[in-house]
C-alpha cells in the first residue's frame, strides 16, 4: 500500500516527513504539533518518543525521518 492523500494513517506518516523538514529549519513549534497529530493517528505504531526531542534540531530532524522511512516502509509490506 502506498501512501495515498485521502488515507488518514498516509497523512500522519507525511507529518512526520513534514514535521523533520520543520526541525532541519529549527522550528520546533511547528515541528511538533506536527508530531502530536501523527502520534495522535498512528498510536502505538510510532515508537519515537517526542517527549524527548531537544534543541538538537538536525538530530532530531535524522530520528523523525528514520521513523517515516520505517512507517513508510511498513506500509508496502501490508
Amino acid at each position: 500500500m502506498a501512501l495515498t492523500k485521502y488515507d488518514q494513517t498516509s497523512d500522519a506518516i507525511a507529518n512526520l516527513y513534514r514535521a523533520a523538514f520543520y526541525l532541519a529549519k529549527q522550528s520546533k513549534k511547528v515541528s511538533m504539533t506536527l508530531l502530536v497529530q501523527a502520534k495522535k493517528k498512528l498510536g502505538n505504531k510510532m515508537v519515537l518518543d517526542i517527549d524527548k526531542i531537544t534543541n538538537n534540531y538536525d538530530f532530531w530532524a535524522e530520528k523523525v525521518l528514520d521513523e517515516y522511512q520505517r512507517l513508510k516502509m511498513s506500509l508496502h509490506s501490508n
